[in-house]
């Protein structure tokens, strides 16, 4: 076909079809930007949420691992006075032990007036007793010796009163029986 137009008409139909495609390349830009950013405002909303929560969720644990570790550091707190107590416990003398002990070797008509505990298992103790007869007061000292605690007895003093006989005996352990 021949174009038999003026050429002032060709070079207008020229410029609208170049007027066109460019206005179909803007409409397509303008298109791809709206949608572009969509794109991004949502992404920016979906990141802000998402980090929103993990914050939340860190906070949470966060407070969840310092119970945690104040309930640990007072475990150990009782845990070292646990053995603390332990130790001082195994260090401490059994003096109930020692009057078990006594007790067994206690002859008939002897009684235990009083007890002079030092708290050193490695120092001797004073015992006072009372009895009907002199040789009850000696019938004790004999006696305490047969103890497996025991490692010497010692009569410091018997002395005669209206009520029968009163002594103080020391006694010594053996190395590491007393406790």
């Amino acid at each position: 076909m021949i174009n038999l137009l003026p050429p002032d008409i060709k070079t207008q139909m020229k410029y609208s079809r170049y007027n066109r495609m460019a206005l179909g390349y803007v409409k397509l830009a303008t298109l791809v930007i709206v949608v572009l950013s969509g794109i991004f405002v949502g992404t920016i909303f979906y990141v802000n949420r998402e980090t929103t929560a993990i914050e939340a969720s860190v906070q949470e644990r966060q407070a969840e691992l310092d119970t945690k570790l104040a309930f640990q550091k007072q475990a150990l707190d009782i845990s070292d006075r646990l053995k603390a107590i332990k130790a001082l416990d195994a260090s401490q003398t059994r003096f109930s032990v020692l009057l078990d002990d006594l007790a067994k070797y206690l002859p008939q008509g002897v009684s235990l007036e009083g007890i002079t505990l030092t708290g050193d298992d490695k120092k001797p103790l004073s015992i006072a007793i009372s009895g009907n007869t002199y040789d009850s007061i000696l019938a004790f000292r004999n006696a305490v010796l047969l103890s497996s605690r025991i490692a010497g007895a010692d009569l410091v003093s018997i002395t005669n009163s209206a009520t029968g006989f009163s002594g103080n005996v020391v006694i010594a352990f053996k190395p590491g029986q007393a406790k």
